[in-house]
Order: structure tokens, then sequence, then C-alpha cells
């Protein structure tokens, strides 16, 4: 129930309105004053218990960093399998090339009479094979084994011969100087001397005697070349 003063006073306003401008000052009913303050937000809200949670914090932002695909990440350093396969040096082997040989003058020129090519045949002849062991005969007639590059030059020079077309009428006797002494039809055609590290050849040039020496056996082998064409040049 209502309270009869509070009643009466609303009875002498509702009374007053017909002759009464209004002041538009507040009606007093006896309440207290509602204090409001306009600064503070208020939320309505139907469910009870958001009221009691209390207010959540403000989210934070995340930053996302795009990572390239070969930046290896920071918090995870690359680490080097022990299993990986050990880095070997690479050794480079260097050829040692010889200088080639320069000859005289005068073996040049008689290298340059009898090239190679003017004296192959098409048709070559087959090839004697030699004794094992091969022996040379001495001046005085005793049999001198020959030594392994003595054997691999007269192989050459039989096979030339061969491919020449030059039969095969040498012969083959060792001097007391331990030089080679090369007979073909029982001419001389030369000497040579393959014992030690230099070797040395000799020509016969129209009764003259070259010497050639400081040679190796690939050097003897070459030059062997001239008496094939010596011995063809005479037969012609």
């Amino acid at each position: 129930m209502l309270d009869k003063s509070i009643l009466d006073k609303v009875v002498s306003f509702f009374k007053t309105l017909g002759t009464k401008k209004a002041s538009g000052e507040p009606i007093d009913l006896g309440r207290r004053p509602c204090q409001f303050d306009d600064s503070k937000e208020v939320i309505i809200t139907d469910d009870l218990s958001a009221q009691e949670k209390p207010a959540s914090k403000p989210a934070k932002t995340v930053k996302r960093v795009r990572k390239e695909k070969d930046a290896p990440s920071k918090e995870a350093p690359v680490v080097k399998s022990s299993t990986s396969a050990p880095k070997t040096a690479t050794k480079v082997v260097v050829a040692k090339v010889r200088p080639r040989k320069v000859f005289s003058p005068e073996v040049e020129a008689l290298r340059t009479q009898y090239p190679w090519r003017k004296l192959r045949v098409e048709t070559p002849l087959p090839v004697q094979t030699l004794p094992e062991p091969l022996f040379f005969l001495s001046n005085d007639n005793q049999p001198v084994e020959a030594n392994k590059l003595e054997i691999s030059f007269v192989k050459e020079l039989l096979d030339k011969a061969a491919q020449a077309g030059v039969e095969n009428k040498f012969t083959f006797s060792m001097s007391a100087t331990m030089n080679v002494v090369v007979k073909y039809k029982k001419k001389l055609i030369g000497r040579v001397y393959l014992h030690g590290k230099k070797h040395k050849m000799v020509f016969k040039v129209d009764g003259k005697t070259l010497v050639e020496d400081g040679l190796t056996l690939s050097d003897c082998k070459k030059l062997l070349i001239v008496w094939i064409g010596q011995i063809k040049e005479n037969a012609a």
C-alpha cells in the first residue's frame, strides 16, 4: 500500500493541472533522488551467469610472419648429419710430356726423303716370328743374348719391312762395342746401340757415316724407316 501522504500529493497535483501551468520542476514524491553516473556503461543481458563473470581480457594480436621456403628457422638450427659422406680431396695428375726430339739436319733430311706413307704397300708381307731367346753372333761367332730393347727394335724393324713389302733378308750381329750391326743381303745398312738410358743409331749415306745419339727407343723406331727407304731405293 502506498503511503497516504503520497496519495494526497498526487491527487492535489492532478487537481491543479487545469488551473496551473507546468513549471518544469520535478515532482517530489518523497523518494530519494537516483544517483546515476552517465560515465559508466550499463550492460543489460538476460544471462545472469554472464553478469557474474569478470570482463574478459582483450584478445592479443598475433602476427604471422611468412617464412621463406629455403630460410632455416632460428629456433630450429640446421644440424649436419654425422653420417654424411666425407669430402675427398681431388688429386690432379698432370701428365709429363717429353719434348720432341730434334734430330740433326742431315737425319731430318733423310726422314723427309723417305716418308712412311710412300713406303707402305697395300698388301703387306707375312712377318717372321723371332726365336726366344734371341741371340746375335759376335765377331768371334759366339752367341750373345739380346736384351729387351734390342728384341723390341728388331721386331719393329721386321714388322715395318713387311708392311713396306721388303722381304726378310736381314742379318744381325753384335760388335765388340755392343752395337747391333744390321745388314740386308749381306750389305751394311747401319748400327744401333741400345744400352743404358740414351741410345744412338748409325746411318750410311753416299759412303758417309751419320751418327745420331741421345735417342730413346721410340726415337730409334722412328728412324729405322730411313733404313727401309734405303733398301727399297737400292732395290729399285
